[in-house]
């Protein structure tokens, strides 16, 4: 577990974030909409070909910024995909059971993961990273086909998971909100889809959890909390939504690396959801 940032107690970083996801989601009358969608469509050069609806259909900025996309528009291509569009910054083997964070610094993966809770599967031993810009799809999918077991809320921070806060933030992630998905695998291996929270709305929302988001003062209390499910997914299935950009990091458990080999990445490269994240 991460301990405390001396300026977690000056910067009310969480509450900045709920006060921005007030602003983004307040819906204007049809012209001045219009305008102000525009203005941010282009601001963050938001390809809205893609989009599964006309522009004009969009209500707020948080309706563009979640759009959907056209039907077809990323197909799949393999058993271990990108769970999102973004940047593939980090992929590879774990080293007991720490992952790199940025150079010269690294984390956890236990305790991003299940945050001390006592783990009964097997050890930690390969993980990756996309991370999703403003522009990017932000909608998130399961990186392999299997059945949800379980889906936990890990409240925290909302640090900015962008790259001068990775590579100056100590256990960035560890130390920001997650939602993570416990995927296992026909074969018992399980994957773990971790969506990172960050600075900027900072709101999460699943299918899976119909009646829950994060950063949310009026729909939930902001403790923590595990679900047991059994939901049979396919890779490519929606998992959840980031509100605004932030951080997907997958991690495998033994059995999961013996048939997905994560080698490590020699550079940072765009990807898509869908895209065959083992060969990437």
């Amino acid at each position: 577990m991460a301990k405390n940032h001396p300026l977690e107690k000056l910067v009310p970083l969480n509450l900045l974030s709920f006060l921005l996801g007030v602003m983004v989601r307040v819906k204007w009358p049809k012209p001045i909409s219009w305008l102000v969608n525009s203005l941010f469509v282009t601001v963050f050069r938001i390809d809205m070909e893609e989009a599964e609806r006309p522009m004009v259909e969009y209500t707020s900025i948080e309706d563009i910024f979640t759009r959907g996309l056209k039907p077809g528009a990323r197909p799949i291509d393999g058993l271990f995909i990108s769970p999102a569009d973004g940047v593939l910054s980090q992929r590879g083997g774990a080293q007991e059971g720490r992952a790199v964070q940025a150079k010269g610094l690294d984390y956890e993966l236990i305790d991003l993961v299940f945050e001390g809770q006592v783990v009964r599967q097997g050890s930690l031993v390969s993980f990756a990273t996309v991370y999703l810009a403003p522009h990017n799809y932000h909608r998130v999918h399961a990186p392999v086909s299997g059945a949800i077991k379980k889906i936990r809320y890990i409240p925290g921070q909302l640090w900015p998971v962008n790259e001068p806060f990775v590579k100056f933030m100590p256990k960035l992630f560890n130390r920001n909100e997650r939602l993570v998905f416990d995927i296992q695998l026909p074969g018992g291996g399980y994957v773990y889809a971790v969506m990172v929270g960050a600075l900027n709305v900072g709101r999460i929302s699943s299918p899976h959890l119909p009646d829950f988001v994060t950063n949310d003062w009026f729909k939930n209390s902001g403790k923590g909390f595990e679900n047991d499910l059994n939901i049979d997914i396919k890779a490519g299935d929606e998992l959840g939504t980031f509100m605004l950009g932030s951080t997907v990091v997958l991690v495998l458990d033994e059995l999961a690396a013996n048939e997905f080999e994560l080698s490590d990445l020699s550079q940072k490269k765009p990807i898509r959801m869908g895209e065959n994240l083992l060969n990437a």
